[in-house]
């Protein structure tokens, strides 16, 4: 027997399937990531279709197929209309999209996650002007919180190995183990943390600020191309060694609009 019920939620994605159907992907607060088909959602005429599209939370109402969910309806709750005014703006929402869809499965529940896209998506909206250096900056501070939501925080102010706070200039970071080890512990033990590379204080403070702060903060502090780079180069790493889908750009490329 076919189970009819609705659920609010944000499209993360979407591919086609079949010849004419659409194979969508969506973050819900009750169900966490759901999947579902629109039937001839591929055709031109599809009805269903431009509310899917669109950047917005919505309304879905779903049924229980023998193999798949399949829309019924949907209804436009919020559209998030300021993100398409900037395109800087546009690319750094779709890419928080992909990036909750690659780092999530299916129908494990979260609201908290779902409040930070919330609060992405509309902190972009209520932003006028992003440069792409600053975006690239953004990204990496919504990708840290998302990790931290799914159980990746690292640790940034004590020793991996000894427990004790770290001293200026005087650690490095792992980023397999997910933090900083103490210039000592990594003397100590150098097969346990021959991988650890030298960051500098300031690429530190970087990352701690963008995981710390929240999003309306992040426009302020001064960037510098070098702690910048630095301040991808660990995020990356740390998604290489924890994501469970690596994905399909980096975070700095992601932002070369």
């Amino acid at each position: 027997m076919s189970t009819l019920y609705s659920t609010t939620a944000i499209i993360l994605s979407r591919r086609d399937f079949r010849e004419s159907d659409r194979w969508y992907t969506a973050l819900t607060p009750e169900y966490g990531k759901i999947e579902f088909v629109a039937r001839g959602g591929h055709k031109s005429l599809a009805k269903l279709t431009p509310h899917l599209e669109m950047i917005a939370e919505v309304e879905l109402l779903l049924v229980h197929g023998r193999q798949y969910q399949i829309i019924a309806g949907v209804e436009r709750h919020h559209s998030f209309f300021g993100l398409h005014e900037h395109l800087n703006q546009l690319t750094l929402a779709h890419n928080a999209l992909h990036l909750v869809d690659v780092a999530t499965k299916p129908m494990e529940r979260d609201p908290v996650l779902y409040e930070l896209l919330q609060d992405w998506l509309e902190f972009l909206c209520a932003t006028e002007s992003i440069s792409n250096e600053r975006a690239g900056f953004l990204l990496g501070s919504f990708m840290l919180k998302l990790m931290d939501v799914c159980g990746y925080r690292p640790e940034l102010k004590l020793c991996l190995s000894c427990h004790k706070l770290i001293e200026p200039q005087n650690y490095h970071w792992h980023a397999l183990r997910g933090g900083v080890v103490c210039h000592s512990c990594s003397l100590a033990n150098q097969q346990a943390w021959f991988s650890a590379r030298s960051i500098s204080d300031d690429t530190l403070k970087l990352i701690r600020f963008a995981l710390r702060e929240p999003f309306s903060s992040q426009t302020r502090p001064h960037l510098k191309g070098e702690h910048i780079e630095s301040f991808h180069e660990v995020l990356e790493s740390f998604i290489i060694s924890h994501f469970p889908i690596i994905p399909s750009v980096s975070l700095r490329t992601a932002c070369a609009v």
